[in-house]
């Protein structure tokens, strides 16, 4: 008898089903295929390649540039003082906003005034300790249709960017004497805190630094980053400054443009003062016209370096700027100056005396805005737009009724509604003290100062008023409505506001504006 072990012999019918399918052998093969998979990707991997980039790359490249149209190349040739540091220069170029792409090309104007959105470039503004709470939000709003903003240039005073979206430094190309002025310590101190894993976010998170000294750095970005806008974009009609608190309703904006020659040299902004010079305000954003630019910047590169000492002795960029762009021939165009007309104006919403005179008048931006503003006026914008149409110019009397008006109540205690146009108090009496003390209780009854009742009184009589408000011995009335805010001045402040007279002023019919 054969003592060898036999092998356990097992029927056909026994044999796993998967087992009959597959050939001979079949493990082996797997194996082996493995193992060549295996080596293949580590020799790939030498070779800088992958699977992904083999396979998949070419899929999303074409997702991408589908969505995604690639950006013009641009040329870059920005003067860089000799003293320049220039391992600080931004690794980062503007590109144009490709988060919305639509084949339509909206055009403004006609003749030698018409552009597109494309001969527009947006230079906005941030600070590196600001950016990240103000920023993200336009870029959500302000710049989510790349039909209207299809170039936009983010400068701050630190290079980053936002998911992919480039900051620019605007004071990369400085001269290394004026970085080592007191001015410069937030620039440096941002770098340090970006060096030791800090954030400049203010997010009330584990990691949060906070640097003082945005204002005194802010100035000094002014004159670069402009110079830097009309050397990476040296052939656009127009040149629109904004700032982070800023809003612009870009149609309305596109619209009032459209009424100049951009071959014209033009600057276009808000009035302001300071030192007995007229300046166009920043806060509120201002327009460069290409013929502007290229008088001013184009034609000299250097500006930015020429002028480090005087914004030294300054505290405002754009009182710097203009007074630059004075001194080269190009000063703030002041025809609408004290007049009905305050399309750029620099205060929120709330803050605005919304009334007879401006009731019709355009309006193209809200400054002071907070993100939750930013936020509540896009929702406005887009509403707006759908019921009036997307060409339809914004004016004051639309903001009132869309986002003031339904605010509005008869009287609010512990409020500040602004009002300021007439103010009454016993120490202003024209009756003097002797004349006040031999008044009687009721005839004292019926002075503006004495109540909120007598005031609001004194403000039913004079036909043109429209809000008042009280605080013990003081009153104030205004043919403006405002919205203003709660406040807590230790004294209660009554507010209130003449509903019929706001309502009737609704009825108001407003003249074409003719763009």
């Amino acid at each position: 008898m054969d003592d060898w072990p036999r092998e356990k012999h097992t029927p056909a019918r026994a044999r796993s089903p998967m087992r009959r399918l597959m050939p001979r052998h079949v493990k082996g093969y797997l194996w082996i295929f493995f193992l060549i998979f295996i080596f293949g990707t580590m020799l790939l991997s030498d070779n800088s390649l992958s699977p992904y980039n083999l396979f998949y790359a070419p899929l999303a490249s074409d997702f991408y540039e589908e969505y995604n149209p690639t950006p013009v190349d641009v040329k870059v040739n920005v003067a860089v003082s000799e003293n320049a540091d220039l391992t600080e220069l931004s690794p980062y170029l503007p590109t144009p906003n490709s988060r919305v792409s639509t084949s339509k090309e909206l055009v403004f104007g006609s003749g030698s005034n018409s552009f597109t959105p494309s001969d527009v470039v947006i230079l906005f503004k941030s600070g590196s300790t600001s950016l990240w709470r103000r920023v993200p939000i336009h870029l959500a709003t302000s710049f989510s249709d790349s039909s209207l903003t299809p170039n936009v240039v983010l400068y701050s005073d630190s290079a980053d960017h936002i998911a992919g979206r480039p900051i620019i430094d605007a004071l990369a190309n400085v001269s290394s004497a004026l970085k080592s002025h007191a001015d410069f310590t937030l620039w440096h101190e941002a770098r340090e805190a970006r060096a030791s894993n800090l954030y400049l976010e203010a997010a009330a998170i584990d990691g949060d630094t906070y640097i003082p000294g945005g204002w005194r750095l802010d100035k000094y970005k002014f004159l670069p980053l402009v110079s830097h806008a009309a050397a990476t974009y040296p052939e656009k009609k127009w040149y629109i400054y904004s700032e982070d608190d800023n809003y612009l309703f870009w149609s309305s904006l596109y619209s009032w443009l459209s009424t100049f020659d951009p071959s014209t040299p033009l600057f276009l902004g808000s009035p302001a003062a300071r030192l007995g010079e007229d300046f166009a305000g920043g806060g509120s954003g201002f327009a460069i016209s290409g013929a502007a630019m290229a008088a001013t910047f184009g034609t000299h590169p250097n500006l930015a370096a020429e002028w480090e000492s005087y914004a030294t002795e300054r505290c405002c960029g754009d009182q710097i700027l203009s007074h630059v762009m004075a001194e080269l021939g190009v000063p703030r165009d002041r025809r609408y100056d004290h007049t009905e007309w305050a399309g750029l104006q620099a205060l929120p919403t709330w803050q605005i005396g919304f009334g007879e005179w401006n009731w019709c008048s355009p309006l193209f931006n809200i400054h002071k805005a907070h993100q939750a503003d930013v936020s509540d006026l896009h929702v406005f914008q887009q509403k707006f737009q759908a019921e009036n149409g997307e060409r339809a110019v914004v004016r004051y009397r639309d903001v009132f009724q869309g986002m003031v008006l339904p605010h509005l109540l008869a009287n609010r205690t512990e409020w500040d509604n602004q009002a300021s146009e007439k103010w009454f108090s016993s120490g202003s009496d024209a009756e003097g003290q002797a004349g006040l003390e031999a008044l009687s209780a009721n005839q004292r009854a019926k002075k503006p100062w004495f109540s909120a009742a007598s005031c609001r009184m004194v403000c039913e009589e004079w036909e043109g008023c429209l809000s008042w408000k009280y605080a013990d011995d003081n009153c104030a009335l205004a043919s403006t409505a405002a919205r203003g805010r709660r406040v807590d001045e230790g004294i209660m402040m009554t507010s209130g506001w003449m509903i019929d007279r706001i309502e009737r002023m609704g009825g108001k019919e407003c003249r074409d504006l003719g763009y």
